[in-house]
């Protein structure tokens, strides 16, 4: 198999933080199933930029991370249906410190403390932080988009999710402000990341028939059907039928 084709790699190491996954995993679900998606998405990107393994594993790593720090903020905030106060939204934003403070006593490396800590900068300075442009570790990049992605599609307490066009139209409109503009060109080449994929069932049959074998390749490198990432590739591609039965019927009625 050609390096460029390779999407399973090896199997991530947590570098002894698998423990934070798993008690994630058991006192919040969704927080856990959202993190495996971001982790998947973002092996996405790694692929695409070609990343060697290595560094590819960090950036995954940060990305089952990433949240870890909502864990000490008050769940009712997290899941209020409304706005949030002034205090309440401070008390979110301290996720980042927070999950990076852990990761780091833990000894966790500092391209992985700096994911965590700054993943919620946006390219125009206006993020959690303030950092802007390249001050940003580009990982934290990464994970940001995916992150943002991931946020859109999936349904919240005070909103229906967006559908896969609309968030990356999304997307799109938020290069240069929200997110690394040369990070979404790259993205722009890619089926996955075009929003005709999702509006058009011949092209959607195609992106499904790539799923199935990133799904397989993902099973072969992590041998389980429980890894997270195994799971959360299982569910993408079940929405993605979804998606493909209902532009069906759609056409059908028109």
């Amino acid at each position: 198999m050609k390096e460029k084709e390779k999407k399973g790699g090896r199997p991530v190491n947590l570098t002894g933080m698998g423990d934070l996954l798993m008690s994630m995993k058991e006192s919040w679900t969704r927080l856990y199933l959202h993190s495996a998606s971001v982790a998947n998405l973002t092996l996405r990107i790694c692929t695409l930029l070609r990343l060697d393994e290595v560094e590819q594993e960090t950036v995954i790593a940060g990305a089952f991370l990433h949240d870890v720090g909502k864990m000490f903020v008050r769940r009712e905030i997290i899941e209020k249906p409304g706005p949030l106060t002034e205090e309440e939204w401070t008390e979110l934003k301290e996720h980042t410190r927070r999950g990076a403070s852990v990761v780091a006593a833990r000894g966790g490396d500092n391209s992985l403390v700096e994911i965590i800590r700054y993943h919620h900068e946006w390219w125009n300075g206006k993020g959690y932080e303030g950092l802007r442009g390249q001050m940003i570790p580009w990982p934290a990049r990464v994970i940001a988009l995916a992150d943002a992605l991931d946020a859109m599609i999936s349904p919240r307490p005070y909103r229906q999710p967006s559908k896969m066009y609309e968030a990356l139209e999304e997307v799109y409109q938020g290069a240069g402000s929200q997110f690394d503009p040369k990070l979404v060109a790259a993205l722009a080449e890619e089926p996955f990341w075009q929003t005709a994929t999702y509006c058009d069932p011949a092209r959607l049959e195609r992106q499904i028939g790539e799923e199935k074998q990133w799904l397989v390749q993902l099973a072969d490198s992590y041998v389980t059907l429980s890894y997270p990432l195994v799971y959360a590739q299982s569910q993408w591609l079940d929405r993605l039928l979804v998606i493909l039965w209902q532009l069906k019927e759609n056409a059908k009625g028109g």
